[in-house]
């Protein structure tokens, strides 16, 4: 009878499916949002797809928020500042290169400048698109290249529409902080194109390429999904071009986010 007992106890042992650990969970959470950069998903939406329970989701959720590898909209939860870009590559951002590619042609062809598209990614920006022609070679940038989201005219015009205490946060990432002075100088030109609805501006005057560079960000429904800008070499009137890219950036998201009201941009997130 004993033996037949402890049997019983180590087969229902050996068949009992050990419980998921927090890595894996956080996991099983994580690859809900694989290849889905722009469209926030909702508690429910997530629990299932993820396989769990909704209170145990929600937890997790909740902790991925507060260490901004994910973030909480009014819409649901979409990749953090943490994440965003994490592993990724063009790919991974299909919808806004497709919206992206023929309004990039155009501005190349009506501005006679280089045109690229970027998405901010922690405190870098990745460089999507380049279309430029002959003019390509002589502004040196990349498809695929990363840079300092605060040096590049497209990332200022990306931070702008995040708030103060956010950029607080993506500046601090990585292990070459910004210090306090050149944290104040950012604010303060974040503030002045937060003014001009987003766009940045880059005088030739000012960069040792002599490269002029004009920035305005493309704007969803839960703030920016990435940047159109223009580049040309030599001394340009910016203000000639500012309206043809914030109006190109405009069109892309009309384009991805159809019958949807834009967010304005003062209402940095």
């Amino acid at each position: 009878m004993t033996t037949m007992q402890t049997d019983a106890v180590v087969s229902e042992s050996s068949s009992r499916v050990p419980r998921p650990s927090v890595v894996e969970r956080l996991t099983q959470i994580l690859d809900v949002f694989a290849g889905n950069e722009l469209h926030p998903l909702r508690l429910e939406d997530i629990a299932r797809k993820s396989g769990l329970p909704r209170s145990t989701a929600f937890r997790l959720l909740t902790q991925l928020v507060d260490l901004h590898w994910l973030e909480h909209t009014s819409r649901g939860y979409r990749l953090g500042i943490r994440l965003q870009g994490v592993g990724g590559g063009a790919d991974g951002h299909t919808e806004l290169r497709a919206a992206a590619s023929g309004i990039l042609n155009e501005v190349h062809l009506r501005t006679g400048a280089v045109a690229h598209l970027t998405v901010l990614e922690g405190r870098t920006v990745h460089f999507l698109d380049k279309v430029g022609g002959a003019a390509s070679s002589r502004v040196p940038s990349q498809v695929a290249a990363r840079m300092p989201a605060a040096s590049v005219v497209s990332g200022r015009a990306l931070l702008a529409c995040l708030a103060p205490e956010r950029v607080d946060v993506l500046m601090s990432l990585g292990p070459d902080p910004t210090g306090d002075a050149d944290l104040s100088a950012l604010h303060a030109q974040l503030s002045r194109i937060r003014q001009r609805r987003g766009i940045a501006f880059a005088p030739g005057e000012k960069c040792p390429l002599r490269i002029s560079a004009v920035a305005a960000p493309v704007i969803g429904p839960d703030g920016a999904v990435g940047a159109v800008s223009v580049a040309s070499c030599g001394v340009v009137e910016l203000g000639m071009l500012a309206p043809l890219v914030f109006s190109a950036a405009r069109h892309i998201a009309r384009t991805l986010f159809p019958g949807r009201r834009q967010n304005r941009l003062l209402a940095v997130r």
